[in-house]
């Protein structure tokens, strides 16, 4: 069961693939952005700034992202990743705390 949500129509949607997904106010989210069951984009009590997810980005099942992190275009974010540092494009991440095991990748292969 998927669900896809559209917030404007200027914009392309992004799929969440379950429910038990978070998502703050001000998190921007691009274009084509999957988001698997229970992750969670937030931000922190220090900080106004929210997350930024680039267009093309595959965020797996149970994936953290906490404060104002960007996360460049066409990444792909491990199941379970906690995320608190930016992350360049084309470039898998992966672990507690994320990190870059993959770059230059073609995200369309995964």
């Amino acid at each position: 069961l998927s669900t896809l949500i559209t917030y404007n129509s200027s914009r392309e949607a992004f799929n969440l693939w379950q429910l038990g997904v978070v998502t703050h106010d001000r998190a921007v989210i691009g274009n084509n952005v999957n988001i698997g069951s229970g992750v969670t984009i937030d931000g922190t009590n220090n900080h106004y700034d929210e997350p930024t997810i680039g267009d093309n980005t595959i965020i797996a099942t149970g994936v953290k992202i906490i404060g104002p992190i960007v996360i460049g275009k066409n990444c792909v974010i491990g199941a379970n990743a906690v995320v608190l540092s930016n992350i360049p494009d084309n470039c898998v991440a992966v672990g507690i705390p994320v990190k870059i095991i993959k770059t230059n990748i073609d995200v369309s292969k995964y």
